[in-house]
């Protein structure tokens, strides 16, 4: 795929894109920005009621056909050619005049029928009247540079774009209504009180502005517990919107495949009393208590006997390493067998929920081999006996340390970096007042902290930051 740079994004160009699902449906939109936009709409669209597109008010909308006049023809008994209009299709059209749109210019959407040649016609035919194929989140792009949205706001739109549930999307479209920004311009302010105080105190040394050392030691752990917060709550914002990775495993046999179907509450692995009937991964999604898992069953774990379970094992093991929630499931009929224990060791550092399975059977398994810290669950997956209990635990060990909500906050990776860096500096501050170190170097990093929350909410624009958000847009975003 190709990587884009900010010089990729002109804003002088009309830029345009299909912003619908591609295929076949009810609609199609395509949409168009920039300052061509109404010229070239007056050149494609008929409306069903002579009027000038140019002309029109803002924010209304047309009903007409886009006509395809490329075709030309001789007149008969003439030389000279007329264009021959050719109907595309019949469509509704919205007029979006600046700066009261998406993107603070000029907008205009082309509604059709949804059908792929339609809407792929009518995006040629834009194409031909001077747009250009708008790059990945172009649109969003316009709008950050126009000052409409921020970072933050231009994030969340994403997260409302993948969310999985309704906890989700409420809470992004709250960073999108400005809470997020608004945390972080609350950090921000009391930063630069700091910061002011310290170059005070720098420049005016006469003065005597010092600043009471316990009384900024107390600021200083102050905001670092609200960065950290942040931090832990932009965590659980990227489990809202990308989901869980949650692999159950467990040796086999034990009865991982019916408990995959239990928590799907379908049948969707066949189930055998044989050993080692499931081969390969399966993957599903499930939301639990507004928490989107994307949920793996694995291979049991034995003896390879052949190639093609040589591989089942590979990946399962490789699933296992990359999981964010291990289910390990253990027979309560049978002891603990070696295959047990030793997936015991391989899960020991992992976010872990045991389910003792087969719990409508006589018990044999002893418990006092199993970590003491990690949530156990019994259940019989078979009739679903225990399952609101694993429910509850899967809620509970996702989300064990407890963050507000209204610190969770949707960041990009490299935005959560910035963040990351802001605690460094807030830490080392800290390290500087116990060490009794002069003002200057607790000014600098208090500036440090202010540019990287600057770059956070897109006061400073940077390639990478740009990059890392608007590379996961679609095309009509």
């Amino acid at each position: 795929m190709r990587e884009f740079r900010l010089k990729d994004y002109k804003l002088g160009d009309t830029i345009t894109a299909i912003a619908t699902f591609p295929g076949k449906s009810a609609l199609g939109v395509i949409k168009v920005s920039g300052s061509k936009a109404l010229e070239i709409a007056s050149k494609l669209f008929k409306p069903h009621k002579k009027k000038n597109i140019k002309k029109v008010l803002t924010h209304t909308l047309h009903y007409g056909w886009i006509l395809d006049k490329g075709r030309r023809k001789k007149d008969k008994g003439k030389s000279i050619k007329r264009e021959r209009e050719e109907i595309v299709d019949e469509v509704l059209l919205s007029v979006m005049r600046k700066p009261s749109t998406y993107t603070k210019e000029d907008v205009i959407e082309i509604s059709s029928h949804g059908g792929v040649a339609v809407v792929n016609k009518i995006l040629e035919l834009v194409l031909k009247q001077g747009a250009r194929l708008a790059l990945p989140g172009e649109f969003t792009y316009r709008a950050l540079v126009g000052g409409r949205i921020d970072l933050l706001q231009a994030e969340s739109i994403q997260g409302i774009v993948d969310a999985k549930s309704e906890d989700a999307l409420s809470l992004a479209s709250s960073q999108l209504r400005g809470d997020a920004t608004l945390k972080v311009n609350r950090l921000k302010d009391e930063l630069k009180e700091l910061f002011i105080q310290s170059e005070s105190a720098i420049n005016f040394p006469e003065e005597e502005l010092d600043i009471p050392s316990l009384k900024l030691e107390k600021k200083i752990d102050d905001l670092i517990k609200k960065v950290d917060n942040l931090l832990r709550g932009s965590r659980e914002a990227e489990i809202m919107r990308e989901g869980l990775k949650c692999v159950i495993c467990g040796k086999a046999n034990v009865g991982k495949s019916t408990l995959f179907n239990c928590l799907l509450k379908e049948e969707r692995v066949i189930v055998s009393r044989t050993p080692g009937t499931t081969r390969d991964v399966i993957e599903e999604t499930i939301n639990i208590r507004g928490v989107p898992l994307r949920i793996y069953d694995t291979a049991g774990i034995i003896e390879p006997k052949d190639l093609i379970t040589k591989k089942a094992m590979k990946k399962t093991l490789e699933i296992f390493s990359e999981a964010d929630l291990v289910i390990f499931v253990l027979d309560g009929s049978r002891h603990l067998a070696k295959n047990d224990l030793f997936l015991l060791e391989k899960a020991k550092n992992k976010n872990i929920i045991f389910i003792i399975n087969k719990s409508d059977l006589i018990q044999r398994l002893d418990q006092g081999k199993m970590p003491k810290d990690k949530a156990i669950v019994k259940m019989s997956a078979l009739d679903g006996k225990g399952l609101s209990n694993l429910e509850k635990g899967i809620y509970k060990t996702v989300f064990e340390l407890g963050v507000d909500r209204e610190n969770i906050i949707f960041l990009s990776h490299y935005q959560r970096q910035i963040l990351q860096e802001v605690a460094v500096s807030l830490n080392q501050i800290k390290a500087f007042l116990k060490e009794s170190q002069p003002i200057d170097f607790i000014n600098i990093e208090l500036k440090v902290s202010l540019d990287n929350l600057g770059r956070l909410s897109g006061e400073i624009l940077s390639e990478e930051i740009l990059k890392s958000i608007f590379s996961n847009f679609c095309i009509g975003k």
